[in-house]
């Protein structure tokens, strides 16, 4: 008799109190099928914490309505593959230090910019925004082609003075699928799955 059945002093039918009876061993594979399950998922929701709008810290405290609405940098000027590429990319050392070889102002922010593009050590931006593995968003086809404005996702970023830390929309295939139908768009599995 095992410690358990000694506590409870019962043993159930076709149960020989050790777990090796009938049903005894399918009860423990199915038990530990679920505790597989669901550590699984919660070691998702932990890599997919932006997807949960959870907010990241990002190592700079980048100001868009600065480069936006003062400068009058266009979305497409640091976001270069926005209108030709499947990722839009962030921005890194090689787009910032265009502008930045040497302080533009004595911004405690900018001087982290200047250490990371004088150390050539990219700037460890955190992403906020991530699709599926399994599933394919190309920013040319959303903004060229499909002539959708950055804010429709991303919010006024021209109004934003602090980082992106959470996404301005849930990427979600109901998201998706919700303004697929407002565009009048394809709901083809093929076209977004891979």
């Amino acid at each position: 008799m095992s410690d358990s059945t000694r506590e409870t002093g019962t043993v159930r039918a076709g149960d020989s109190g050790s777990g090796s009876g009938r049903g005894g061993g399918r009860r423990r594979s199915r038990q530990v099928g679920l505790f597989l399950v669901g550590a699984t998922l919660l070691v998702a929701a932990g890599l997919f914490s932006p997807l949960a709008g959870r907010p990241v810290t990002q190592p700079i405290a980048f100001n868009h309505h600065l480069h936006v609405d003062e400068l009058s940098l266009d979305c497409t000027d640091c976001h270069r593959y926005v209108l030709t590429g499947a990722r839009a990319t962030i921005p890194n050392i090689e787009v910032c230090g265009e502008c930045h070889v040497e302080p533009l102002t004595d911004s405690a922010e900018e001087k982290k910019l200047i250490a990371y593009v004088e150390s050539g050590k990219p700037i460890p931006w955190r992403k906020v925004y991530r699709v599926p593995d399994h599933v394919y968003f190309s920013h040319r086809r959303h903004a060229a082609l499909g002539g959708i404005e950055c804010k429709r996702c991303h919010g006024p970023m021209a109004e934003q003075t602090q980082p992106v830390t959470r996404p301005a929309v849930r990427i979600t295939m109901d998201a998706c699928i919700d303004c697929h139908d407002r565009e009048g768009v394809t709901h083809d599995c093929i076209a977004c799955h891979r």
